[in-house]
């Protein structure tokens, strides 16, 4: 960067003396170039004039040298910021609880890895190098101007403060409608992902022309925050060249007027006050990008300023071995109280069931007990010690999680049972897979473990996914296995194939099944009966039938409804 504005410089402080020379032929003419090179003077006339055309592609060459170098370590250094933002927002994402995930967009989220790292990339790539390299320019420039003539810089500075009050005014307005054209793009990367996952509902429904409308708004609104961020960042260069031809106008003027100043210097002086005006323009270009980054970031950060679950513990827990216990648990979303005094024990060895209506409070129970979310009073234990001091890794590892949402991963079907133990042999995975009624299914796919399923799993039917979700849970070996809804999303035939392999998988292991199809859990150790947010009944299926309550009154219902 300074060899890009000393070589600038030099090209500037060279002009006057070379045309003088050029156009005089005289000693005269020679002697103003000696000044700027003194080292010619060793030389004969004939051998310096030589020289001269020599030099000139010597500042040429390491111009190029300045520039070749600049543009290689500002690429590294962006890519560098680049890639540590995108790690830092994506590891901050993977510590969020799920709530707080849940209220954001997928696409406004994927937005700030594509748009928002990209606007942040511009700036640390073009900005910062451009700042340094032209402020540098325009020092030297300055230098060289003052050098020729102060009378005539001054002259021509005197616009600067005349500038500053309109470009900030630009530069304001810019931020803040480049914030709203982010934003604007955000919601249309929100729509897309929406738009994609639901794409079959979207036309079954006949909706295709609601969602064009519905794009369209979007596409507007992006439209006009967009245009008027680009009238006022094209005001920018406009306000340079207005101001740029006052400052040479007036230089001009008094020099004419004056006649204070030698023709070659005015060359000089004009060289330089031209040669300024790019790396001008180019600090307001960037300038433009650095606003955009500013805009970015504030977005970025908001993610980051998410709120994250309280400090984590520091006990490693063992191996689960004899119950969890759950003390007086209480936890709200927002305003809405989802668990009020919910006490129960979970013993090793067998099945416990959780049932009741939707929003009863079961799955907001199991989150509590994976450590997605923390008690707001009361606490979680296993085998006597307080969730709460435990790490939440050792609390995760204790289970192995199945949900009604069977989550498969853009990747081979072995690289999706690998998330569970990477560890594992490939003896384990076929056992697993075998236990999971999921191993002969596989073997008729096009590559076997080696095939890709494509996004979640597009590419098996909705029971093989969540076969493979079991498979996958089987493998993780965890003492615990919870099982959230895993058979509510199938049609009738997938249910019947799941549950089969359910019926396996769970023989001699510990589990938590949440359900509200009673037939599925009557064979559990113990039954819990759930309703807005607390425990009204437990037992197993007898017990809970031969005291009439709750239970027995949903297992009859449910039981006329089969029989119908």
């Amino acid at each position: 960067m300074v060899l890009v504005a000393l070589t600038t410089g030099a090209y500037a402080f060279l002009m006057g003396p070379a045309l003088r020379f050029l156009l005089t032929g005289g000693e005269h003419g020679l002697e103003r170039v000696l000044e700027v090179a003194p080292f010619l003077r060793r030389l004969s006339q004939t051998n310096a004039l030589a020289v001269l055309p020599v030099l000139v592609i010597i500042v040429g060459a390491v111009k190029g040298v300045g520039y070749l170098g600049q543009f290689y370590f500002v690429g590294y250094f962006g890519q560098q910021v680049v890639v540590a933002l995108r790690r830092r927002i994506f590891e901050k994402l993977l510590r969020l609880p799920p709530h707080a995930r849940s209220q954001q967009l997928s696409g406004e989220l994927l937005s700030r890895f594509t748009t928002d790292v990209s606007a942040v990339e511009q700036a640390a790539t073009y900005t910062v190098a451009s700042w340094f390299r032209d402020t540098l320019q325009i020092l030297v420039l300055v230098g060289v101007a003052l050098a020729v003539s102060w009378k005539l810089s001054l002259i021509a500075l005197i616009v600067v403060p005349i500038a500053v009050l309109p470009a900030s005014r630009l530069t304001a307005a810019l931020l803040r409608r480049t914030r709203e054209g982010q934003a604007a793009l955000g919601g249309i990367a929100g729509q897309v992902q929406e738009g994609l996952g639901a794409l079959r509902t979207i036309q079954a429904f006949n909706a295709e022309v609601a969602e064009r409308q519905r794009f369209g708004r979007h596409t507007a609104k992006v439209e006009r925050a967009l245009t008027r961020a680009a009238w006022t960042r094209s005001a920018v260069p406009a306000l340079m060249e207005i101001f740029a031809s006052i400052a040479i106008a007036a230089s001009l003027a008094w020099a004419i007027k004056t006649h204070a100043v030698e023709p070659d210097a005015l060359v000089s002086f004009l060289g330089a006050l031209i040669l300024v005006y790019q790396p001008a323009k180019d600090l307001g270009r960037v300038s433009q990008f650095a606003i955009s980054a500013a805009a970015a970031l504030e977005r970025i950060e908001a993610t980051l300023a998410l709120p994250e679950l309280a400090k984590d513990g520091t006990t490693q827990l063992a191996p689960l071995k004899s119950a969890i216990v759950v003390r007086d648990v209480r936890f709200a979303w927002g305003e809405r109280s989802a668990l009020d005094g919910v006490s129960l024990t979970i013993p090793m060895g067998q099945v416990t069931a959780l049932v009741g209506e939707s929003g009863s409070g079961k799955s907001t129970l199991a989150s509590l007990l994976l450590a997605f979310e923390l008690p707001s009073s009361g606490h979680i234990e296993f085998d006597g010690v307080n969730a709460g001091q435990a790490t939440r890794a050792s609390v995760r590892g204790q289970f192995a999680l199945v949900t009604q949402e069977a989550m498969l991963f853009s990747a081979s079907v072995k690289e999706n049972l690998l998330v569970a133990r990477p560890s594992a042999t490939a003896q384990e995975i076929e056992d697993a897979c075998r236990v999971a009624s999921a191993w002969d299914f596989i073997q008729h796919l096009p590559q076997g473990l080696d095939t890709p399923l494509g996004e979640r799993g597009v590419t098996l039917s909705g029971g093989q996914k969540q076969r493979l979700c079991l498979a996958r849970a089987v493998l993780a070996k965890a003492p615990v296995l919870v099982l959230d809804e895993a058979t509510s999303n199938l049609d009738p035939e997938s249910e019947r194939d799941v549950q089969a392999a359910l019926e396996k998988v769970l023989v001699g292991r510990t589990a938590i099944v949440i359900a509200h199809r009673l037939s599925s859990v009557r064979s559990a150790g113990q039954i819990v009966v759930m309703e807005q947010g607390r425990v009204i009944e437990r037992g197993t299926h007898d017990e809970l039938l031969a005291r009439g309550g709750r239970y027995a009154a949903s297992w009859a219902r449910a039981s006329g409804a089969h029989d119908q």
